[in-house]
């Protein structure tokens, strides 16, 4: 059948051209190379939303922690120079609960709980000390109740400690799986230092292998 005289020339440029170096760009975007970093990028993408997810759940009011703790000083041990350093330096135990286990969820990794002294008039502006810590990695080590002896003696600087009013803090961080980490004090409790040097000779002795000693009964 007879056709136009142009119908040749329209129709060539719809057959492919094999030797035409478009069909290997083409086949580029479906490389290895490219496959992978559509593979990470959704990876990345699903891994930052299921974390913001899960860390948003945290604030749901079913999982709002109700912390409760008492703190309070059991025995002052010494009160003495420490030569070494020319300060002032009291050892003392003290009586510890807590009930920290609604703290822990599906996005809690471990507390961080620590005991803060704190005292004032002195050429210090402030005077904070940490005297005791301990990290809790499990719900059940969550609750606590007994005597302890302090990690880290009291001391000051300027040989200032006597006759301090003390004020004993328990606080501790929350350290999540992801998100922001926050601290909360649950417990005070106050004590003074006696205005004399002194040493009564009851530091229980530590035992082998354990880092925070009980006091004994």
């Amino acid at each position: 059948s007879a056709r136009a005289p142009g119908w040749a020339a329209w129709r060539a440029p719809l057959c492919w051209d094999w030797t035409d170096p478009l069909p290997r760009a083409l086949g580029s975007m479906d490389s290895y190379s490219a496959r992978g970093n559509t593979i990470f990028c959704t990876f990345v993408t699903v891994l930052g939303t299921m974390s913001a997810l899960n860390h948003a759940t945290s604030y749901l009011p079913n999982f709002q922690a109700t912390p409760t703790a008492q703190v309070g000083l059991n025995k002052v041990h010494d009160l003495t120079v420490n030569t070494y350093l020319n300060m002032d330096q009291c050892t003392l135990s003290f009586d510890l609960s807590h009930d920290l286990s609604t703290e822990f969820h599906w996005n809690t990794n471990q507390l961080f709980v620590y005991l803060v002294a704190s005292y004032n008039e002195t050429s210090n502006k402030r005077n904070e000390v940490t005297i005791w810590d301990n990290i809790i990695t499990k719900k059940a080590d969550a609750k606590f109740s007994g005597k302890l002896l302090v990690e880290y003696p009291l001391r000051d600087q300027h040989r200032e400690l006597r006759g301090k009013d003390v004020r004993l803090h328990l606080r501790y961080r929350t350290m999540p799986i992801i998100g922001r980490m926050y601290e909360k004090e649950v417990a005070v409790g106050d004590f003074k230092v006696g205005k004399e040097y002194f040493r009564d000779g009851t530091i229980p002795q530590q035992p082998q292998g354990k880092r925070r000693p009980m006091v004994p009964q």
